[in-house]
């Protein structure tokens, strides 16, 4: 067998191959390939941009498939690594069936690519049992559940080299909930994977990880971070306390990180006034991030009434107005209101955005009260 690039003057053989495949995969009723797909004119688009790879035998084309990056398929956060590689219309000659072509043709793609990516990503429809079962000996794993316009499917990965995130993304797919991964996908609004584990997983998994998580780990997915967050809760040291939080810092992009980072650092509660300075570095960077960590941190753990007029100088030195910063601060004087009147007055010279989160935090509230 001779694996091959292919080239627009195999377009017909290909097409041919195609419509083969297709009429086989209609008459075991597969819900895969519907419609036109892929058409004659992908496979033509596949050619002239290099991606196409073949195998011959006895100079006949006997299985065909693209190889290109996966954001040229998917969408940027369909694996937890970008710039991965990916195949698709894969397709394999009624009579060499069974006879490790398919195996073939993917393992010298594999070897092809291996020094110019991590791996391979693929994304295979759950009904299609033979595909999965051959991807799986191949050594691809399962790492997350994909929605796609055209429906429900799982992501499987080939990594090239072994690593501790590699690993530790793999275990947590195995814990994933596809309807949770789809809820929180509307809500976390970030740019990394999101596996779907649930927080109680994620507390419970987290036993069987040290603080040496933080040295060997590479944030790639939602997981990984809240993760980390958890893990906070063992550290008492101040220093280390910072450390961990800034190694952490250039990987915020969602609310659920700063919240989940503030409302573990449950250190800092015991020694409040030693964090300020921190916060206050926190809120000068400027960065929307990092300033609603530090009015989340405040939110959780710094309580005390002698300090509410070091938070007020906190506050008024915040320079970014956006929805998620505002929002920390209405939620922060909400609190802070049920202790000090000072707040209805002080929120009066805040912009008009913080001032109506804040009315609507003290109604939430006052219903919660009531109900108890």
């Amino acid at each position: 067998m001779l694996y091959l690039k292919a080239n627009l003057n195999n377009l017909t053989e290909i097409v041919n191959l195609k419509n083969e495949v297709k009429t086989r995969v209609r008459k075991e009723n597969l819900a895969i390939w519907l419609g036109d797909y892929p058409s004659d004119t992908i496979i033509e688009a596949d050619l002239k941009n290099g991606y196409g790879r073949i195998i011959k035998a006895n100079d006949k084309i006997i299985a065909y498939a693209s190889c290109h990056l996966c954001e040229m398929e998917y969408s940027q956060t369909a694996f937890c690594y970008d710039k991965l590689y990916t195949f698709s219309r894969l397709m394999v000659a009624d009579n060499y069936l069974k006879k490790e072509v398919g195996s073939y043709l993917i393992k010298m793609m594999l070897e092809e690519f291996k020094t110019k990516t991590k791996g391979f990503g693929i994304i295979v429809d759950e009904c299609n049992i033979k595909a999965i079962n051959l991807y799986q000996k191949l050594g691809f794993r399962f790492e997350s559940y994909a929605k796609e316009d055209y429906g429900v499917f799982l992501t499987y990965t080939y990594y090239y080299e072994d690593c501790f995130t590699n690993e530790l993304n793999y275990e947590l797919a195995k814990l994933s909930d596809f309807k949770y991964q789809q809820f929180v996908k509307r809500i976390y609004n970030t740019k990394y994977k999101i596996l779907g584990v649930r927080m109680p997983e994620l507390r419970k998994y987290s036993k069987k990880l040290t603080l040496n998580y933080f040295d060997n780990i590479k944030f790639n997915s939602i997981e990984t971070l809240l993760l980390a967050s958890i893990l906070l809760r063992r550290v008492k040291d101040k220093n280390l306390i910072i450390n961990y939080l800034n190694k952490i810092l250039p990987y915020i992009d969602s609310w659920v990180i700063t919240d989940s980072l503030a409302s573990n650092l449950v250190a800092i509660s015991k020694e409040q006034e030693q964090y300020f300075n921190y916060l206050e570095e926190l809120i000068d960077s400027n960065k929307e991030y990092y300033v609603r960590l530090a009015i989340s941190i405040l939110i959780f753990q710094c309580k005390k009434l002698e300090l509410y007029a070091k938070i007020y100088r906190l506050i008024d030195k915040v320079k970014i107005n956006t929805y998620y910063v505002n929002m920390a601060i209405a939620w922060l004087l909400n609190n802070m209101a049920f202790n000090d009147d000072y707040v209805f007055t002080y929120i009066k010279k805040l912009n008009s955005d913080i001032f109506k989160m804040f009315l609507q935090k003290r109604r939430d509230s006052m219903r919660e009260r009531k109900k108890k």
